[in-house]
């Protein structure tokens, strides 16, 4: 099983969007089994598949602190392949002094999940390197960076990189999977950073580009995969590329 942690350090740069895409590609087209957690208290990733009121259902709150339960007690199922973890703001408790949560909650999850033969875990972030993060990244076997191809959202790629390497003394298999564009607008600007990004940055980065498309904010209000509600769309057809691309670099 491969449990991928979605994470930048800056807000904005899809995140959220790919977390869910990825999961609902390899699901719906590669026919995988995926368990997503929403490990962002701002609960964005819950709210794109309709979970609004995560008090009333198993999350991931319940999961750093009462994580021996049977697991698919904790999920909300959103197709046959595809469960969700939800998230809101109860997890910002995390963070509090003796507030109960266990690091190695997540990384019992994993080895729960690959025994039940779950193939992919996939963990959608926040912009930070709080509790929730340090858990999933001990959990974790690959980060994926999505990123706006700017200077300002570059600019913190070697710190990321410094705190993953650091990662590695008590996670030795984590490592960066690769740094993917996001919201790419085809300008030459754009292309450039990403070409620097290629030939500078020590680590690696992705062919695929993420196209900036309308349709993606209203399939978010439309609690719908952009996969589904707009299937040609260029962000749909760009999502389904990167797939291919991760799993030919990963798996091939």
């Amino acid at each position: 099983m491969k449990t991928i942690a979605i994470l930048n350090l800056k807000g904005g740069t899809a995140k959220t969007v790919t977390a869910a895409t990825m999961a609902r590609c390899l699901s719906a087209e590669y026919s995988e089994s995926v368990v997503l957690i929403d490990a962002d208290q701002q609960g964005n990733l819950s709210q794109y598949f309709g979970v609004t009121d995560t008090s009333q259902c198993g999350n991931t709150w319940t999961i750093l602190t009462d994580g021996g339960g049977y697991w698919p007690d904790f999920v909300t199922p959103i197709s046959p392949t595809l469960d969700l973890i939800p998230s809101g703001m109860e997890l910002a408790r995390a963070d509090l002094p003796n507030s109960g949560a266990r690091v190695t909650q997540i990384e019992e999850l994993r080895t729960v999940l690959a025994e039940d033969g779950v193939r992919y875990l996939i963990i959608d972030l926040p912009p930070s390197l709080g509790f929730v993060v340090q858990a999933s990244l001990l959990a974790a076997d690959e980060v994926i960076i999505p990123i706006r191809l700017d200077t300002f959202s570059t600019a913190g790629m070697a710190e990321l990189a410094r705190q993953v390497d650091d990662m590695r003394s008590i996670n030795p298999r984590l490592r960066v999977a690769g740094i993917l564009g996001t919201q790419f607008q085809r300008t030459a600007y754009e292309r450039e950073v990403h070409r620097l990004l290629a030939l500078e940055s020590d680590l690696p980065v992705f062919q695929t580009l993420i196209r900036m498309s309308p349709p993606v904010p209203r399939s978010f209000d439309a609690h719908e995969s952009i996969l589904t509600f707009s299937p040609r769309c260029g962000a749909s057809i760009d999502y389904r590329a990167f797939v291919r691309e991760y799993l030919e670099v990963h798996h091939g």
